[in-house]
């Protein structure tokens, strides 16, 4: 067995290579390797971005529809199956196992249908975004006085989001608050926040939160985007790569183990 040393910034990853495999199939299996430390890195920046949208508005489920709060949930769930992907064709290549490679083949196509699935999902998701937060909004501050969840939802978005209000701070002087906002929209909550605000706009977010939100999103759904489509390119050549390397193994006779 030859031992072959991947030098990585910061760290050299050692490759342990039977004898008799040609040189084709070393250089196949140091490649997927490579493209599976790829996916490792993709998968947990998937899952970040995935956990930190889930995060900062998790409490919009109350009030967005289910495709809307269910696409922010897949990107998490994508990120989670790409990373254990990632671990296992790692195991089977270093294993040398020709059923290995062959469930991490399966594996791979499944994760690049939810990748396209994902992609799908982003396109749709950014062109709707505004109108189903806008909606959402627009329903909570009806009921904000008489539902406490709804309340608590509405006052944490706008201090999160430093913004107030549907469309700007003025939807709130149309609903019972009459000449006042709540006191989360004021840029410095105190005693006197929500007192007199139609002349006080220097003191309030006057922004409308769904625009801020959908701006944060479409942020997080560009980066998703760029890299989507290189995860995609990737997948299929890890696909080529994988069926080469699962053909060499079977001509070299490599046992299961």
């Amino acid at each position: 067995m030859t031992v072959i040393n991947i030098h990585v910034p910061g760290f050299v990853i050692q490759v342990c290579v039977k004898m008799d495999l040609e040189n084709g199939a070393v250089t196949l299996k140091v490649t997927l390797f490579l493209f599976n430390l790829l996916f490792l890195v993709l998968g947990i920046i998937l899952m970040g971005i995935g956990v930190s949208i889930q995060l900062n508005l998790h409490d919009i489920s109350l009030v967005v529809s289910k495709s809307t709060s269910g696409a922010l949930a897949v990107l998490t769930i994508t990120g989670v199956a790409v990373f254990f992907m990632a671990v296992f064709g790692i195991i089977a290549a270093w294993k040398e196992s020709v059923t290995m490679m062959k469930v991490f083949l399966i594996l791979m196509t499944l994760v690049l249908l939810m990748e396209i699935t994902v992609e799908v999902l982003a396109y749709v998701f950014r062109s709707r975004v505004h109108k189903d937060l806008a909606d959402g909004f627009e329903k909570a501050m009806a009921a904000y006085e008489n539902e406490p969840k709804l309340r608590a939802m509405v006052d944490g978005l706008q201090i999160q989001f430093h913004c107030c209000g549907a469309n700007n701070y003025t939807d709130w002087l149309k609903t019972m608050f009459g000449q006042v906002v709540p006191s989360s929209c004021y840029i410095r909550i105190t005693e006197m926040s929500g007192r007199n605000t139609s002349s006080q706009t220097t003191t309030i977010n006057t922004l409308g939160c769904p625009g801020v939100m959908s701006l944060w999103i479409e942020d997080h759904i560009s980066t998703i985007g760029g890299v989507g489509v290189g995860f995609v390119f990737a997948q299929v050549i890890g696909i080529v790569v994988s069926c080469s390397y699962i053909k060499i193994l079977r001509e070299n006779y490599i046992p299961d183990y």
